[in-house]
């Protein structure tokens, strides 16, 4: 192991002479039920190499590396793609990958994996991910969402799972961005008005016109005042309103669904989503806080209660936060649930990464 962080810390040495900053990351967790309670890993990220970006990270459990890579592909899009290899001191592999990419109105969003050990096995914790894990001990499994901009605030969606519950997915989603009215200036509520400027005493009354000036006698540089800026009061914006619809169909699956987020201005964002039908129940919650431990830090709370899931745990619920600790960032995640077989479990993980600062190449 502690060869190992050398080698990391090297490695991460050579890559700050990049473009990119580095990051070093420590980690302890522990996991009740799970086999040995505790276990450590150390590891570095963004590290430039082969034009992406490499994760490597190696514990007393398992030993993980990753590289991720995104393109922009002028008229057409933006491309993003990460592979993971997990390797645990067993024997067993897993590998992931997902891509994502843009063009015009479509969004695609593609995932799949392959495994030989069960995702627990390198990280027991793994069972109480606010994202159901497939926790079968070998297979394949997969997901693909497709999304069509029907109009600048609504957006249809069409995907599914495929794998031990393949299942498909159509719906459409919107977005609404709430305001209200900017609220007078003091300077404006303070101000007097100006009083009107009297006849000069020397005017006798009878020289004063009795009829009001035509069009043709009114000065040029005199234009009427703008009405529709009068009527149209500015307004700023105090959130984004966010719901879904639509309906879940496949193996032990069949329902409707529906949810609401709403995000603040200030960095508050709730969230909401159900999944009603024959013998159907999903329900899904989570909240979001930035800087409400301090500058920079988050906190995150989220619940999932999914019964109809059949290799995935049916109750999940934690909490993560970081926080800026020295120059780097703390990070304590607690989650726990119930597993397939019925059993409690609960799971602790404390991290700290230590950005290291890059060079701008020339």
């Amino acid at each position: 192991m502690v060869q190992i962080v050398r080698v990391l810390a090297l490695a991460a040495a050579v890559g700050v002479g990049g473009a990119q900053a580095v990051t070093l990351e420590f980690g302890v967790s522990y996991a009740r039920p799970g086999g040995s309670p505790l276990w450590a890993e150390a590891g570095v990220s963004d590290l430039p190499l082969l034009g992406g970006t490499v994760t490597a990270v190696a514990g007393t459990r398992a030993a993980r590396l990753g590289y991720a890579r995104g393109l922009t592909l002028p008229p057409l899009g933006a491309v993003s793609a990460t592979t993971d290899l997990t390797v645990t001191w067993q024997g067993g592999v897993r590998l992931a990958s997902r891509a994502s990419g843009s063009v015009g109105p479509l969004a695609l969003n593609l995932g799949a994996a392959a495994f030989t050990t069960s995702a627990t096995a390198a990280d027991p914790n793994a069972a109480f991910t606010e994202t159901a894990t497939d926790l079968r001990e070998r297979g394949v499994s997969g997901d693909l969402t497709l999304r069509y901009r029907l109009s600048r605030e609504v957006v249809a969606v069409v995907g599914g799972e495929f794998g031990a519950q393949p299942h498909l997915l159509v719906g459409v989603e919107g977005r609404r961005v709430l305001t209200r009215p900017v609220q007078g200036t003091e300077a404006a509520e303070d101000a007097e008005p100006m009083a009107a400027d009297p006849l000069p005493d020397a005017v006798p009354s009878d020289t004063l016109p009795t009829e009001p000036p035509t069009s043709s006698e009114v000065a040029p540089d005199e234009p009427a005042p703008d009405e529709s800026a009068l009527a149209e009061p500015e307004v700023e914006p105090v959130g984004t309103l966010s719901w879904r619809l639509g309906a879940r169909a496949g193996r032990d699956v069949l329902g409707l669904s529906g949810g609401l987020s709403y995000a603040t201005e200030a960095g508050l964002t709730l969230a909401l989503d159900a999944l009603v039908g024959p013998h159907t129940l999903g329900l899904t919650g989570s909240a979001a806080w930035n800087e409400v431990l301090g500058e920079g830090s988050t906190l995150r709370l989220y619940a999932a209660y999914e019964p109809w899931r059949t290799v995935s745990s049916p109750l999940r619920a934690g909490v993560e936060a970081t926080l800026a600790a020295g120059p780097g960032t703390l990070g304590v995640q607690v989650n726990g649930g119930r597993r397939l077989d019925g059993a409690a479990g609960v799971g602790l993980r404390v991290s700290y990464a230590l950005p290291l600062a890059g060079t701008d190449s020339p």
